[in-house]
């Protein structure tokens, strides 16, 4: 891999018991946990080491902890690899906080606060809904194909594009299966795939949030990043901090553009792509992110991923 490299990070659902354990054994990774603590909670190790994946996958639970993990990998990774240049970072939804971190815009601890206001906003928003609602994986050969008609069914919005295939609907329930019906009716050429989440982020429904991350926004520093940081928002490079600090309240209810950002990164000249994590996601969807409309991959593509268990062997 070339020595200049863009990195990726992946948003909630990646959380897994135990994705801690090996990780807080390297000294890079636990100085950042010791340093998250205060702000993002003194239960951070029980979280990523011991908590069952049914309470992991609670909402104010899973972002802290997979934050936590995404700067433990981070600076574990770049301490044995200092040489290494960085031309771009990109986070999937919440990951872009740690990319944000990455690219030198926001410190570990200021990080630690807005990462747990936006889980207790989120969670607290999970608590109000009236009727079941949730989340569900669209997956087809174009997701732009598909945008308005989606956008036109009643109840249901898209709220990730994740590749060029792929996305996320959000909605109530009762919504996303008769949304899920009328795609086998019409016959289109679509599979729903129902997932296991408190809530349809990035979607209207988390319009209450928008108080609590401008108030968490307020209270902490955001600096011009020191490499370029794509978010999924605009789905462009941002480096204004004003902006980026709207961007990051905007994100609760706005549709996550991550494959935009992605491709983006590539137009800027980012061309090796990297994620170190427990288990790498979002470095396997560049396939179905950097293509043509042919359908043939773009030139020059290199992806690396590196996992926590790589990362202790080489502490060791």
């Amino acid at each position: 891999m070339n020595k200049r490299f863009c990195v990726l990070f992946a948003g909630q659902s990646v959380q897994a018991q135990g994705m801690g354990q090996s990780l807080w054994r390297i000294p890079a990774a636990r100085d950042i946990l010791k340093r998250l603590e205060p702000s993002l909670g003194g239960d951070l190790e029980h979280l990523t080491t011991e908590m069952p994946n049914a309470e992991l996958a609670k909402t104010f639970n899973a972002q802290r902890a997979i934050h936590a993990h995404h700067l433990g990998n981070w600076f574990a990774y770049r301490a044995a690899h200092p040489e290494l240049e960085l031309c771009g970072a990109v986070g999937h939804s919440m990951g872009v906080v740690a990319a944000l971190v990455a690219a030198g815009a926001v410190s570990v601890e200021d990080s630690g606060l807005f990462i747990r206001a936006r889980a207790q906003a989120f969670s607290d928003v999970c608590k109000t809904f009236a009727a079941p609602q949730g989340m569900a994986a669209v997956i087809t050969k174009r997701l732009a194909d598909f945008q308005e008609r989606i956008a036109a069914f009643p109840g249901v919005s898209l709220a990730l594009h994740n590749t060029v295939g792929k996305g996320t609907i959000g909605g109530c329930w009762a919504d996303i299966e008769a949304f899920a019906a009328h795609v086998k009716k019409e016959g289109w050429p679509m599979k729903v795939i129902t997932l296991k989440v408190e809530g349809p982020y990035h979607t209207a429904a988390f319009s209450p949030c928008r108080p609590a991350l401008q108030a968490a926004v307020e209270r902490i520093t955001v600096r011009t990043p020191q490499a370029p940081v794509f978010m999924g928002t605009s789905g462009r490079a941002e480096s204004d901090p004003a902006r980026i600090k709207s961007l990051l309240v905007e994100q609760a209810d706005h549709l996550e553009r991550h494959c935009e950002a992605v491709r983006a990164a590539y137009e800027a000249g980012c061309r090796d792509f990297i994620e170190v994590a427990y288990k790498p996601q979002p470095i396997s969807w560049l396939s179905d992110q950097l293509v043509g409309v042919d359908g043939r991959p773009w030139a020059g593509v290199g992806a690396a991923a590196v996992r926590t268990a790589e990362l202790g062997e080489k502490a060791e």
